[in-house]
């Protein structure tokens, strides 16, 4: 018999299921596998539970057939869209040691069980088939049946997510480089883990294939380039970025990270926005704009916590000046526990900001522009030395500017597409975003996390 909830057991009212589970990253305690329906009122409640498993990592659902598959510590999940057990498949623990390489070929290494926590879950729908990625094994990941969790086709041996239980890792896939084998990559953010003595090869950022000759490898790679991002040794123990939510929009895959403000001790921590043109082989257009939330108090909510991407309602997409099919960002942001804000760590105090998608391609628009207009700085610390923005007169210039003269507007995104995808510039942000205003009293709502509705001044996007 199904036990009765609990604190941390999952349950949601099957109407609004869908749109929790994409929107917040699942944490929940252990708790047979069970599935109940309980009848509250004129509302339907399912739930599922596994009280042998100690966490539920990620979740995603079929599009077109509305499973639901939970990527947990040992086990990856694959449940009837009314949550009840089709089949699942066991990951671990596995003997491993953060000494032994990818290869596994490490036969004077010491290996123990060691769990497998589950860090990244993903659909790939033009082969149908499921990506899970684990901390097991330097961090590789494993390619499923959809139909059937249970069967596994291939696992590669290449590192890609984070190898321990608690650093972040986000995936996702969305359009790479043209004359690839496949239209499409897998988008990897990573945490630097410091855990072996592999960890430096690594990319925190990276373009993966997803042909199956080349599957996770590096999608382009060169003597010193390629379709990555490297922190540098000097920064790597020092300088610690988490990766929260990614996403894909008009030819620019995103990262929401949270990081130090610079590589310097003692700086405060804050929320930044990470972009790379998807058509970019060498990663020069990796830019990065500082997120900001601030209340009407002047309290800034400085450390994202949760994302999603998707479409406003009516009265919000008037009040941010868009229309009801355009996309925005949402983020769930903390405060820092210290008012220095030196620690990464979220005190119960948070905001829910909005951003329109279209204000964050202008915002990192407009920092490139300046940047070639002299103003600034590009490189970054953590990667590279610092250097003044110049003054930038260019071919691409004097066409944008010749054809600005003709008002031939229409073809000015072209070659500013140029310009933010194929010149090399590093960008350290000059101008940072804020939520839009909402509404004719500037307000948006707030969620606190001690379950209070508040509502906070919101300051111009620029």
């Amino acid at each position: 018999m199904c036990p009765l909830l609990t604190n941390g057991v999952f349950t949601l009212p099957i109407t609004s299921f869908v749109m929790m589970i994409t929107f917040i990253l699942l944490s929940l305690t252990s708790v047979v596998h069970c599935q109940r329906t309980i009848r509250a009122t004129n509302t339907s409640y399912s739930y599922f539970e596994d009280t042998q498993v100690e966490k539920f990592n990620h979740l995603t659902i079929n599009d077109f057939t509305g499973q639901v598959y939970v990527g947990a510590v040992n086990k990856i999940y694959q449940l009837k869209p009314n949550l009840e057990v089709e089949t699942w498949a066991e990951m671990g623990p596995k003997d491993d040691s953060p000494d032994c390489s990818v290869t596994r070929n490490c036969p004077h290494i010491s290996k123990r069980p060691t769990d497998y926590w589950n860090k990244a879950l993903i659909i790939d729908y033009p082969q149908s088939r499921l990506i899970s990625c684990g901390s097991l094994f330097q961090g590789v990941c494993s390619i499923h049946r959809l139909d059937n969790v249970s069967i596994v086709t291939d696992t590669p041996t290449e590192a890609v997510v984070a190898n321990n239980a608690t650093a972040s890792t986000v995936a996702f896939i969305a359009p790479g480089p043209p004359k690839l084998s496949r239209m499409h990559v897998l988008y990897v953010g990573v945490s630097y883990t410091g855990n072996g003595g592999y960890r430096s090869e690594v990319p925190a950022v990276s373009s993966r294939s997803l042909d199956n000759n080349n599957m996770f490898s590096t999608a382009t790679i060169g003597v010193t380039t390629g379709t990555r991002l490297l922190i540098n040794s000097l920064a790597r123990e020092r300088y610690p970025i988490q990766y929260v939510y990614g996403f894909s929009s008009k030819g620019f895959s995103y990262f929401l990270t949270v990081q130090k403000k610079s590589t310097e001790n003692a700086k405060p921590f804050i929320s930044k926005l990470v972009r790379i043109c998807q058509k970019d082989i060498n990663y020069y257009s990796y830019t990065e704009v500082p997120l900001v939330c601030r209340s009407q108090e002047g309290t800034d909510y400085n450390l994202a916590q949760a994302a999603f991407v998707g479409r406003p309602g009516s009265e919000l997409a008037v009040s941010l000046g868009i229309t009801a099919q355009d996309d925005v960002l949402f983020v769930t942001f903390a405060k820092s526990q210290d008012d220095q804000d030196i620690y990464n760590k979220p005190s119960k105090n948070s905001a829910l900001c909005v951003y329109a998608l279209s204000a964050i391609h202008r915002k990192f628009t407009q920092n490139i522009q300046h940047c070639f207009n002299g103003n600034g700085e590009q490189g970054l610390d953590f990667v590279t030395v610092r250097q003044p923005c110049v003054l930038t007169v260019s071919l691409p210039f004097l066409i944008y500017v010749i054809f600005l003269m003709f008002s031939l507007v229409t073809l000015l995104p072209l070659f500013f597409s140029f310009i933010t995808c194929f010149i090399p510039h590093y960008l350290v942000v000059i101008y940072s975003l804020q939520a839009e205003r909402w509404g004719d009293g500037n307000e948006m709502p707030a969620f606190l996390s001690r379950g209070n509705l508040r509502l906070s001044m919101k300051d111009d996007a620029d």
